[in-house]
């Protein structure tokens, strides 16, 4: 399993097997049960996570109400890059919406990694900019579509979440109510059988 990381690794960036193994030593791999933390918002993020197995999202807490960020899965790497930048307490939580098999890399750890092997500068790099690409889009679709239009977009470009993640985690991604939800998604439905 450990391979999945430096395979999906590789696609961003080349590396020797020397560099490779330097990698592979500072992966900590572990079993997180659904609805377990990660993250929890006020500690700081002092590490990175890719996901072999399972389902994890970020939210944060307004007024105790969750709100959610995004959804990761298998082969996904995630941080709360404010917080794991300049060590700053996150504003987010990060919870497992399934059981879920993880390799954390930890920021002194990478931070030694880099020092040696520069070639990982821009793994970092890469992460932040897919993370900006992710944020920018969403937003737009927050900003500019309808909700009916948001669940379609959302449909038709992760359809791995519609199937595994609850429509309550869905409606809180989307900023819809879940009642609301409920209602477009009976109406596709039916629009679709006519």
């Amino acid at each position: 399993m450990m391979q999945s990381v430096i395979t999906d690794l590789s696609r961003m960036i080349a590396f020797n097997e020397t560099e490779s193994l330097a990698f592979k030593n500072i992966l900590n791999f572990k079993k997180v049960k659904k609805n377990e933390h990660l993250l929890v918002e006020g500690d700081v993020c002092n590490f990175g996570i890719f996901i072999a197995e399972g389902c994890i999202r970020y939210y944060y807490l307004v007024d105790g109400v969750e709100s959610t960020g995004n959804f990761f899965f298998e082969n996904d790497w995630y941080a709360d890059f404010e917080s794991f930048l300049y060590g700053k307490p996150s504003l987010l939580n990060i919870e497992a919406l399934e059981d879920c098999e993880v390799y954390i890399v930890y920021k002194s750890d990478f931070e030694k990694l880099v020092s040696e092997y520069p070639v990982f500068n821009s793994f970092l790099r890469i992460m932040m900019e897919r993370t900006i690409k992710g944020l920018t889009g969403r937003n737009m679709a927050m900003s500019l579509l309808s909700h009916e239009e948001r669940y379609l977009r959302f449909v038709k470009y992760c359809p791995k979440v519609v199937e595994r993640v609850s429509l309550k985690h869905i409606a809180s991604y989307l900023g819809i109510q879940p009642e609301s939800l409920s209602r477009i998604r009976t109406r596709i439905t039916l629009n679709s059988k006519s």
